[in-house]
């Protein structure tokens, strides 16, 4: 394994790291080219949306973006897409069980990380219980991903609460490019085995259509010390889309899907001291959507777009000590609108947004509960944005502002400021000043409850009360405010990013002890007070670097190097309690290297090696680690592909994450292999 890995470690040592950079064309927009045959400068000029929600090449955007392109996802040998973010720069990946992870941008990680965005077509699927999302219903067939835009840094301006630190937004195919038939399948020690079959068809005139299916079965992880986990399940998933073209040169496109997910998930009750053995129980997630976008051009040459989605959505801890249920409906409404002013000099893109969830919960997690079980939340927002040309095609003045209203909640403001020079010659410098909000998660805001009393373990008598109390509806947004700046440079094979961050949060809300003691009411009684304090103190800096170098049409060699710092791991709490993890991040690495070769042996041949190295996660105890993955691929004919891929080789089993929000046992993620194999007619 390590063969592979040795020339492009020595060549990319001069450039300190890296990534692809390359990226794909705007969904909606003409064919999607074929990303493989592509110069890098060509790569450079491709489109990306999600930046500054309009077409925009990577090298004219103020912003740090990365693109994870259909061939990467590929080559990659991910079976997932939070094995494929692992690429990008900036990510925190830690991966909890076989179904679970725990994923954010630039620090403040955990397994539903509040400061992250994510969107899939530009639909918002985050969850308000926690402020995260469930990755459990992102399942995908990946052939059908075009790219997935990471844009790492404040995306509030454009895309409101909760893209504090940035946005990942997965852009599926249009289904004038999926037409036919494909089969992809495959066996392995970990992924057991899955089934995924898309059709592409044509309806009507100026129609094209697609439905799809997958099944697939994990495998229990090992325990630290090699005995049989206990987080084994299985996903199905189907959809479909549906695109049209109306007279006048409008566009109607539908689609919808419905997913759902079963894995064991063991909680370990003894960080509560409460019990003496982990509680075996089960995860049962399940998502079902249906999205309409309309959109076309005035007669005066202005964009326009109306999108409406509705999902309903369930997240269900089954176990003995309490349930945990979610049942959600979502409607979210957002119009947009694009022009150019005054000559052309200003580029502007405004639009309004609606959001409107009711939730329906049964929480009683150890005797705790979320009151009111039932609440209704809106979200009204209108955002402008104006790239200003100062000296055309040189320097741009980007400012826009977020303006957005919550009930309950009170009306915030987010704004940006951005500055774009691209000089004749391959450099080119931005930098970025933003505030952003983060909304209190249902569990922050509506946890509250006398719980107990518990008995105490012998020899101690009487019981154990634990006190706590959430802030209601007078809890305020969390706020950060971002300084960045960055740095590109290319030159023919050669592509170099860097980006460089500064943020202060303020009102950063977690549950934390207040008492902990022996008193007697009237028996002997531990009783534990907690509630939610809110900090000023919270920073976090750190710098990303990406590279990409073609040596040749046949190889190519990309590079990521992250480094994170956040003074918010670095706290201590007036206890010793492990309790004070809950509903809180627990740990990011400060330092994250990704190292990919891309070699194409022969016509019919590939081989791909990607090096992974992580710092220790702090502050949860897992160690640093280094791991690679190998993949094969022959493409027997035509339509047929044969793939072997080996991960995480270098390690029997490995720990890299440990549970936070929820009270999960410790797993290890174990060395695997998988047989794949991709038929299309």
């Amino acid at each position: 394994m390590r063969r592979p890995f040795r020339i492009p470690i020595d060549s990319l040592r001069p450039l300190l790291s890296a990534v692809l950079m390359g990226t794909a064309c705007q969904a909606g927009a003409a064919d999607a080219p074929d990303l493989g045959g592509l110069e890098l400068e060509d790569l450079l000029q491709l489109k990306i949306t999600t930046a500054a929600r309009k077409p925009q090449s990577v090298r004219e955007t103020p912003a740090a973006v990365f693109v994870i392109t259909r061939e990467d996802i590929e080559r990659s040998g991910a079976t997932s897409v939070p094995e494929a973010l692992q690429m990008a720069p900036g990510v925190q990946v830690g991966r909890i069980s076989s179904g679970t992870w725990a994923i954010s941008l630039r620090g403040a990680n955990g397994r539903f990380a509040n400061k992250l965005q994510v969107l899939v077509d530009g639909r918002s699927v985050y969850t308000p219980l926690f402020s995260g999302t469930v990755w459990e219903d992102r399942d995908f067939v990946l052939a059908d991903i075009e790219r997935i835009e990471v844009v790492r840094g404040p995306g509030g301006a454009l895309w409101g609460s909760n893209a504090m630190n940035g946005v990942v937004n997965i852009i599926t195919r249009r289904p004038a490019d999926t037409q036919g038939t494909l089969v992809s399948t495959g066996i392995g020690t970990e992924q057991k085995g899955w089934l995924a079959v898309r059709y592409g068809f044509q309806p009507g005139e100026d129609q094209n259509a697609r439905i799809w299916g997958k099944r697939r079965v994990m495998d229990d992880s090992d325990r630290p010390d090699g005995r049989a986990g206990y987080d084994g399940g299985h996903a199905s998933s189907g959809g479909f889309n549906w695109d049209m073209r109306l007279s006048g040169g409008s566009t109607l496109s539908l689609s919808g899907g419905i997913t759902a997910a079963h894995h064991g998930e063991e909680l370990d009750l003894t960080r509560f001291l409460f019990g003496n053995a982990p509680v075996p129980g089960r995860i049962e997630t399940r998502e079902s959507h249906l999205m309409a976008r309309y959109g076309g051009q005035t007669a005066e040459g202005a964009d326009w777009s109306l999108q409406t989605s509705y999902a309903s959505s369930g997240f269900a801890i089954v176990n003995p000590v309490g349930p945990i249920d979610d049942e959600r409906s979502t409607l979210d409404i957002d119009f947009q609108r694009r022009e150019t002013r005054g000559a052309g000099r200003h580029d502007v893109v405004w639009g309004l947004g609606y959001r409107h969830s009711r939730d329906d919960l049964n929480v009683q997690l150890i005797g705790g509960s979320i009151e009111p079980s039932r609440r209704t939340q809106t979200w009204s927002s209108v955002f402008v944005q104006d790239d200003i040309s100062l000296l055309p095609e040189r320097l741009n003045l980007v400012l826009g502002a977020r303006v957005e209203g919550s009930s309950p909640g009170r009306t915030e403001i987010q704004p940006t400021a951005r500055l774009m020079y691209t000089p004749e010659g391959p450099h080119s410098y931005w930098a970025a000043l933003s505030r952003t909000t983060r909304q209190p998660s249902r569990a922050l805001r509506d946890f509250g409850a006398r719980i107990g009393p518990f008995p105490l373990p012998a020899p101690l008598a009487g019981g154990w009360l634990v006190r706590s109390t959430g802030q209601g509806d007078d809890m305020r947004s969390e706020t950060a405010s971002t300084v960045e700046l960055g740095y590109r440079y290319r030159q023919g094979r050669f592509t170099f990013d860097a980006a460089a961050f500064a943020t202060r949060y303020r009102r950063q809300a977690e549950y934390v002890f207040t008492f902990d003691g022996v008193v007697a009411l009237p028996a002997l009684t531990r009783v534990t007070d907690i509630e939610v304090r809110t900090t000023d103190d919270s920073r976090a800096y750190g710098f990303e670097l990406a590279a990409d170098y073609r040596y040749s049409a046949d190889w190519s060699l990309h590079a990521a190097y992250t480094y994170t710092d956040s003074t918010a791991l670095d706290r201590r709490f007036p206890t010793q309690l492990p309790l004070t993890s809950f509903f809180i991040y627990s740990a990011d690495a400060r330092h994250r290297l990704s190292l990919r070769s891309s070699w194409n042996l022969a016509p019919d041949w590939q081989l791909d090696a990607w090096l992974r190295s992580v710092s220790s996660v702090e502050p949860s105890g897992i160690g640093g680690y280094t791991d690679a993955d190998l993949r094969l691929a022959w493409q027997v004919r035509r339509n047929l592909e044969l793939s072997l891929v080996g991960q995480n080789l270098l390690h029997a089993r490995r720990a890299q994450y440990v549970a936070d929000t929820l009270p999960s046992s410790s797993l290890a993620i174990e060395r695997a292999a998988y047989l794949k194999a991709v038929w299309s007619f």
